[in-house]
């Protein structure tokens, strides 16, 4: 499941359970679609993920390309294991603009330096 809302210049997503590529594209494009030029990026809580597979990674960086969103990305995670999953997604899926903390207010502050 993937609840989503903004706060100032930033979209919040957090992700519980399994990581569904659909899901995330659904509540991305809802934003894009209404507050495009209203935000700086995502910070996206994956803290709460139980499950993640290269497919759906995939699937997910080929929604955001055809999106055009340009939006940053900030990963939230909780330990180093995610921080190499994510290094993995990005090699895999090309991603960029993509960033991983451990730590929400260093993630919120790299996303408002790159206004």
């Amino acid at each position: 499941m993937v609840k989503s809302w903004i706060d100032g210049k930033i979209v919040y997503l957090e992700m519980e359970g399994e990581f569904l590529a659909d899901e995330l594209n659904n509540e991305t494009s809802k934003w894009l679609g209404t507050h495009r030029d209203q935000y700086v990026g995502y910070m996206v809580d994956i803290s709460k993920m139980t499950k993640q597979t290269a497919l759906e990674q995939k699937k997910a960086e080929g929604y955001a390309k055809k999106n055009k969103s340009g939006k940053l990305r900030a990963v939230i995670g909780k330990d180093s294991a995610t921080a190499m999953l994510i290094n993995i997604y990005m090699r895999f899926t090309g991603a960029e603009g993509v960033r991983y903390f451990n730590n929400k207010q260093e993630a919120k502050d790299w996303l408002m330096s790159q206004n």
